[in-house]
C-alpha cells in the first residue's frame, strides 16, 4: 500500500474572492469536482487508500467533512474497496503546515513514510518512481520540484539550489528575477520518511511551515534532503486566472491520470441525462459545439447556443443565442439569452442577465479575467470586463476589510472590485 496522504488545508483562499467567500479554496469547483478533490483522485488512482485533511477552522473543517464524510462515496465513484476511512485534524490551531504535520503525525500515529500534499494544487506524478526515488537517495524529505519555462514569473515560488545528485542545499525564497539559484520551484508536494516524527517534535515550534522553515533547518542540520522533478502536469490554483487555466487544461486532457467520462463526440463529453434533452438539437446544428467541451448533467440548452472550449456544471439552464468560449460556468448557473462569455468564471447559483457580456480582453491572453461569484444576479445588458469580480453586496466588508482588492461599484444586489 503506497503512503498516508496528509493534505494541507489550512489558507484562506483570499486571492480566489469572490469564489471562496462561502467556502474553502480546496472546495472550490474545478470541471464539477473539487480541486482537492481532483488531486486525491490522482492518488487514489494510483494507489494512496489513506487521506487526511490537515485542516484547521470551522470554515475549512466542516465544510471538508460535509464534502468527503468519510470517504466511502469518494473511494466508491473510483471503484476501490481497500481503503481506510478518511481522517481529519481534531481542534487544533496549527501554526502552518510543518506544525499540522507534526501534530496529524502524532495524533494518528504514523510511522511510516507519509506524503503531504496541498490542497490548492493539481498535480500528475508517478507515485511508484518517487516514492523508489526516495529509498534509494535514503532521503528524510524529498520535495518535488517542478521546472518553470523561461518566461514564467519565478519570484512567486521557493527555488530550489541543488547538486548534480539533486540534493538539496537550500531554498531561495520568491528570488527577484535573475537571481534564482535554478528554475527548479517547490510544488509543496512532499514525500518525508518515518523519522521525520521524531525530528518535528524536537524542534517543535521551530518549524511552523515546511518551505520556509523545515527544509531550510534539515538542510542547515545535513539531513538528506531531495528534490524530485515532475516532468508531468502542475498548477497551484491561486488566482482565477489560474482556476481557468487549469480547467481548460483537464478539458485539453493533459492530467493523465484524469479523465471525463460519457464521451459524446472526440474531446467532447456530455452527461446522458442532458444529452436526452439536446441530441436533436445537436444533431440539427441548433446547438454547437466546439473543441474541448464537458457539459454535466441535468442541463437544458435552447437553440442557438455556441459552446467552445468551456466546462458547463450540471443543472444548469443555458438559454437562446448564448455563446460561451473558453469559459467555466460552475452548476445551478442560468445564462440567459443573447449573453456572450469570453474566457470568463461564473459561480454556482448564478444567474446572467439577459444580453451581457463578460469578456476577458481578446488580444492578450495573460490579461485578468472576468468573475462572477455564487449566488450572484447580474442585471440585463450588464458589462463585466477584465479583471472585473462580482460578489453579493452583503460580502462588500469581508472582501474590502482584506486590503487587497478596490471598489468599482455597486448596484442594488452586487458589489464590483478588483485587485490593488
Amino acid at each position: 500500500m503506497f503512503p498516508p496522504v496528509i493534505a494541507t488545508v489550512g489558507g484562506s483562499g483570499t486571492r480566489l474572492y469572490p469564489l471562496t467567500l462561502d467556502q474553502p479554496k480546496p472546495l472550490v469547483d474545478l470541471c464539477d469536482t473539487a480541486i482537492i478533490a481532483i488531486l486525491f483522485r490522482v492518488l487514489a488512482n494510483q494507489g494512496c487508500r489513506w487521506f487526511i485533511l490537515g485542516s484547521k477552522g470551522a470554515q475549512n473543517t466542516l465544510a471538508l467533512n460535509n464534502y468527503f464524510k468519510a470517504g466511502e462515496g469518494f473511494f466508491k465513484r473510483l471503484g476501490i474497496n481497500d481503503h481506510k476511512e478518511f481522517g481529519y485534524q481534531p481542534q487544533y490551531d496549527d501554526r502552518g503546515s510543518a506544525d499540522s504535520l507534526r501534530y496529524c503525525a502524532n495524533y494518528f500515529d504514523l510511522n511510516e513514510d507519509v506524503l503531504v500534499v496541498s490542497g490548492d494544487n493539481v498535480i500528475d506524478i508517478d507515485l511508484k518512481d518517487l516514492i523508489d526515488f526516495h529509498h534509494k537517495k535514503r532521503s528524510i524529505l524529498t520535495v518535488v520540484l517542478k521546472k518553470l519555462d523561461p518566461e514564467e514569473n519565478i519570484s512567486a515560488y521557493g527555488v530550489a539550489d541543488i547538486g548534480d545528485d539533486l540534493r538539496i542545499r537550500s531554498f531561495v525564497e520568491k528570488p527577484e528575477p535573475g537571481r534564482e539559484p535554478s528554475r527548479m520551484i517547490n510544488t509543496a508536494f512532499y514525500l518525508f520518511s518515518p523519522e521525520i516524527r521524531e525530528i518535528l517534535c524536537d524542534v517543535e515550534e521551530a518549524a511552523r511551515d515546511i518551505g520556509g522553515d523545515l527544509i531550510p533547518y534539515l538542510t542547515d542540520q545535513g539531513y538528506p534532503v531531495y528534490g524530485y522533478p515532475v516532468n508531468g502536469y502542475w498548477i497551484d490554483i491561486g488566482t482565477p486566472e489560474r482556476l481557468l487555466q487549469a480547467a481548460m487544461d483537464v478539458l485539453a486532457s493533459k492530467i493523465e491520470h484524469y479523465a471525463f467520462r460519457n464521451v459524446y463526440r472526440p474531446h467532447q463529453w456530455i452527461h446522458p441525462s442532458t444529452l436526452s434533452r439536446i441530441e436533436k438539437r445537436l444533431e440539427s446544428g441548433e446547438i454547437v459545439l466546439r473543441g474541448n467541451v464537458f457539459v454535466g448533467r441535468n442541463c437544458k440548452i435552447e437553440k442557438g447556443v455556441v459552446i467552445e472550449n468551456s466546462h458547463l456544471g450540471h443543472t444548469g439552464l443555458i438559454e437562446r443565442d448564448v455563446t460561451i468560449k473558453n469559459s467555466m460556468v460552475m452548476s445551478f448557473s442560468n445564462i440567459k439569452r443573447s449573453s456572450v462569455l469570453n474566457r470568463a468564471i461564473v459561480g454556482r447559483n448564478s444567474t446572467i442577465g439577459t444580453n451581457c457580456h463578460l469578456d476577458a480582453d481578446k488580444l492578450c491572453p495573460n490579461t485578468k479575467i472576468p468573475v462572477v461569484g455564487e449566488d450572484v444576479v447580474l442585471p440585463k445588458e450588464s458589462t463585466v470586463g477584465p479583471g472585473t469580480r462580482v460578489a453579493p453586496l452583503r460580502h462588500s466588508y469581508k472582501i474590502l476589510a482584506t486590503g487587497r482588492f478596490l471598489q468599482l461599484g455597486t448596484d442594488d444586489g452586487n458589489i464590483y472590485f478588483c485587485e490593488k
